[in-house]
């Protein structure tokens, strides 16, 4: 009995010993944890705050100002949440030891590897960007329609081997919202135009593995699904399957999640097809390359087998003659000239090779004298396609709609034009910026 006593009593002090180190431990990471928190803290207070972020190449997020209308509504901790996010202490310290987990991860890169890396994505990521030819489009927005799209969230890129692809995923809430909006667009234009959708896969639909390119993540999915919603009225222009065709050449950018312009070239392939047209034979056009181009993925993944491998710019020359000029608006009394195809791109950016980048509006004349006129709605993908289309049109006009805002319709009557393609990538379904813009100039 009294061993059975000592017994209870010794497991008794145990526990009573275990449980003072536990409230100590616990009292320690308290400590430690408010130590550290006001550490950053008080780093977070004395610190200037950066604007731009060179590495990523963008304009990181500023202080967003209080306002009860910002915080009822819920903007004012979601704007908070991505300026904290973007001038968090010792942030660029942080990325450096994500970069070198990244090294790790990706120094090996064999063809039966894959990868996959998040990265903070942004509204204005992968939205290409423009050479300054001195114009300043007008960004104001005139309305905010709703979107489920938030201006930041994680996104991933998928590396296998020396290619990287950005990881898309479907959802009807996009495609309804994409229908919608080429729907609302097509019917704001002046009776007789011609009205077209152009919707274009990415790189990880034909070269990403299975799991990547089936189910939520299939673009031919969503494609199909936005085809389906959109009017009648609306010709749809089946890319996708002009370049399921020629996946063994070189239609995408490894580096870059853009398309190159021999895919842009399926795509204008595929336009001319949709709407009788004869296109121009690639074999009729001068080209070139440029080279050492490593592109957006590469930016957004830091993956040095990426670095080490990178692509080049193929270009084709117009056969037709061609003038381009750049202005802000519809006004178009600021003109800036502007290349159409460039043999040399000092920047970065090699993409920029065609029709300057991203500008706000851009007019291209032709020595066509057919009287056909377009109007190209665009993204940066679709940069690489308006070079094509010259060899059509007697006038083309390029527009932006995240850098510039007008009356769009009663630009379309006033310019004469009959045609309106609007081309977009499938990620750009779910890109507030774009829809937001257009929607301000069709209201």
């Amino acid at each position: 009995m009294k061993d059975n006593f000592y017994e209870v009593s010794v497991e008794t002090k145990i526990k009573k010993e275990k449980k003072i180190y536990e409230n100590i431990f616990a009292i320690l990471s308290i400590i430690v944890f408010l130590l550290i928190a006001g550490f950053f803290g008080f780093i977070s207070m004395v610190d200037v705050d950066a604007t731009i972020s060179e590495k990523e190449n963008r304009t990181l997020a500023t202080k967003p100002e209080f306002s009860w209308g910002a915080l009822f509504n819920g903007t004012l901790t979601k704007d908070f949440e991505n300026y904290y996010s973007d001038t968090f202490p010792l942030r660029d310290n942080f990325m450096k030891i994500n970069n070198y987990v990244t090294k790790y991860l990706t120094q090996f890169g064999g063809k039966e590897e894959n990868v996959i890396i998040s990265y903070e994505k942004h509204d204005s990521d992968f939205v290409g960007e423009g050479v300054d030819f001195g114009v300043e489009g007008n960004t104001e927005v005139k309305d905010n329609h709703s979107s489920d799209n938030d201006a930041s969230f994680k996104g991933s890129v998928l590396i296998s081997g020396t290619r990287a692809m950005e990881v898309f995923m479907n959802s009807s809430a996009m495609t309804d919202g994409y229908a919608s909006l080429v729907n609302k667009t097509s019917q704001s234009m002046p009776d007789g135009v011609k009205f077209y959708s152009m919707i274009v896969p990415t790189s990880v639909e034909f070269y990403g593995t299975k799991t990547y390119s089936t189910g939520v993540y299939s673009q031919k999915d969503a494609i199909d699904s936005a085809y389906s919603k959109i009017n009648d009225s609306v010709t749809k222009i089946d890319v996708y399957s002009s370049l399921d065709k020629v996946t063994d050449e070189y239609i995408y950018f490894r580096t870059d999640h853009h398309w190159t312009a021999r895919g842009a070239y399926q795509g204008y392939l595929a336009f001319c097809n949709a709407t009788q047209q004869t296109p121009v034979k690639l074999e009729e056009l001068e080209s070139g390359k440029i080279t050492d181009f490593v592109g957006s993925l590469y930016k957004a993944s830091n993956a040095d087998v990426l670095k080490n491998n990178p692509d080049y710019v193929e270009y084709f020359k117009t056969r037709v003659d061609v003038k381009a000029t750049v202005y802000s608006d519809s006004q178009m009394k600021d003109g800036k000239p502007c290349y159409v195809v460039a043999r040399a791109v000092n920047s970065d950016n090699k993409y920029l090779a065609f029709i300057g980048g991203d500008q706000p509006l851009e007019k291209i004349e032709t020595s066509n004298k057919n009287g056909k006129k377009i109007l190209v709605i665009k993204e940066s993908f679709g940069n690489a396609l308006v070079p094509f289309l010259c060899d059509n049109y007697e006038e083309v006009y390029v527009l932006d709609p995240r850098k510039t805002n007008f009356d769009l319709p009663e630009f379309v009557e006033k310019q004469g034009i009959g045609e309106v393609l609007m081309i977009n990538y499938s990620f750009a379904m779910a890109n507030k910026t774009f829809s937001e813009s257009l929607y301000s100039m069709i209201d």
